[in-house]
């Protein structure tokens, strides 16, 4: 009888130590979630004044919820981040900006994923209809432009991601199972 008993007195001290690590490890993982949350509202307020390189290596991987620099297409629920740059690093958290093109005025190309990734930010560029409306806003503002064109075209056709003398905005993703493609979706200034 004593030996029962004290193997029910060491069971019980063992259920004991594992119920008090799984309430600490949850306690910490909530702690962990707020602190999170506290970063995120802080990072937000924080960000407006810095540039995108620095942005980047607050946010590693992660997506930049707050970005000045963005685009939204209200027709596919695209609201999206940009930083400078094509990479693969750049474009699993943010579209992508090609370097060689503007800013601002002229032609603005951006490039994101489309699948196979966290973020696919241009999934769904591909059911963009002309006519259908793309904000961009910078530092310097916004602009308003409206889907000229929706193509697929060939992956060594540059010829879209040149300077125009009108304000347009090109993006840029791959084709689904079509690798030498690309979904090419133009629209001008209005």
């Amino acid at each position: 009888m004593n030996f029962n008993k004290r193997n029910i007195t060491i069971i019980s001290f063992l259920l004991a130590i594992i119920i008090f690590l799984l309430v600490n490890l949850f306690l910490s993982q909530c702690q962990k979630n707020e602190e999170k949350t506290d970063l995120s509202v802080a990072f937000k307020a924080s960000t407006s004044s810095l540039n995108n390189n620095e942005i980047e290596n607050l946010v590693g991987n992660q997506y930049i919820a707050n970005s000045e620099w963005r685009i939204e297409i209200p027709a596919i629920n695209l609201d999206a981040p940009i930083l400078e740059g094509t990479t693969n690093e750049v474009m699993r958290k943010a579209v992508g900006h090609f370097e060689e093109s503007k800013t601002w005025d002229g032609n603005v190309c951006l490039a994101a994923h489309n699948r196979g990734y966290k973020y696919n930010f241009f999934q769904e560029i591909k059911k963009l209809k002309i006519g259908d409306y793309i904000k961009y806003t910078t530092s310097q503002g916004t602009k308003l432009y409206q889907v000229v064109v929706n193509n697929v075209i060939e992956e060594t056709d540059w010829s879209y991601i040149e300077n125009t003398n009108d304000n347009r905005i090109t993006l840029i993703t791959c084709v689904e199972n079509k690798p030498t493609y690309r979904q090419c979706v133009q629209a001008k200034e209005v």
